[in-house]
């Protein structure tokens, strides 16, 4: 349920302690204020946030309701416990955190009023599955909001592997980028994820903005990318030094094309906003 699906208990553990740091300013917070800049603040609200990372846009949502609204976040250990350390100082005996996957849940049918999820969709292993338990603690006119990357994000750096991939690649490598590509969602398939778990008045805001690498050396190193989508595109390129002699050649073709200047990659990013239709 983190940002980036780091795979592993250590790499939660390593996304944990650098995510403030070097996840959040140029990925984590963008998407959280596309958020907040859709969200509908009512009294005495239940609130529930699924992924909740390090507690910074936890402690926003408590700031923005008021003192009768109650909280559940929700995410993996490494980062509840930072939440829960972040919110004890600054916000204390506001915010109930609980240790849960996305699906299924440990809450019950109808039990928020406001339910906000913030990138964990990008972690779902079944994002229409998840998306179902999200509308499943919805209370009936209660509003969904969810943000994440669509595809159009890291399009340069998919472009460059493409290319290196067709010279020195595998058509089994090949194929499996295309099929990569193919499965990072448009706004058209976030917005089937709520229709399809009964949600209505589905509404979308997209955003599009660049981070900038000053080498390749960076973007591969950069923990956003080594504890997030890096693997995935190891696994792309095959194992072993084939998998090695790729990436080799793909830092160096990044090095070439962008020779003294900054490396930009592309994130597309949407904040999809629902509710749950009255009860009959």
């Amino acid at each position: 349920m983190t940002p980036v699906k780091p795979g592993t208990v250590e790499k939660q553990e390593r996304l944990a302690r650098v995510y403030d740091a070097e996840v959040a300013p140029a990925y984590g917070q963008r998407f959280a204020a596309m958020l907040l800049g859709a969200l509908e603040v009512r009294p005495a609200a239940r609130v529930v946030e699924v992924g909740c990372a390090t507690g910074a846009l936890t402690l926003e949502l408590v700031r923005r309701f008021d003192a009768a609204s109650r909280f559940v976040a929700l995410d993996e250990a490494p980062f509840v416990a930072q939440a829960r350390a972040r919110l004890e100082a600054a916000a204390p005996g506001r915010v109930t955190f609980e240790l849960a996957p996305a699906a299924p849940l440990p809450l019950p049918d109808a039990s928020a009023d406001v339910v906000v999820s913030n990138l964990a969709s990008a972690a779902f292993e079944d994002p229409p599955l998840a998306v179902r338990e999200l509308a499943r603690v919805l209370a009936p006119g209660g509003q969904l909001l969810l943000t994440t990357p669509l595809r159009g994000s890291w399009t340069e750096f998919l472009d460059i592997y493409r290319d290196v991939l067709l010279e020195n690649g595998t058509p089994e490598s090949v194929a499996a980028l295309a099929e990569h590509v193919a499965s990072m969602p448009d706004g058209s398939i976030v917005a089937s994820w709520l229709e399809r778990a009964g949600l209505a008045g589905v509404e979308l805001a997209v955003e599009r903005w660049e981070i900038l690498f000053k080498s390749a050396r960076e973007f591969f190193f950069a923990p956003l990318v080594e504890l997030g989508p890096l693997s995935r595109w190891k696994r792309i390129a095959g194992r072993g030094e084939d998998m090695q002699d790729v990436l080799l050649f793909t830092k160096e073709a990044i090095d070439a094309y962008f020779h003294g200047a900054a490396f930009p990659i592309t994130i597309v990013g949407v904040v999809a906003k629902a509710r749950k239709p009255p009860a009959r």
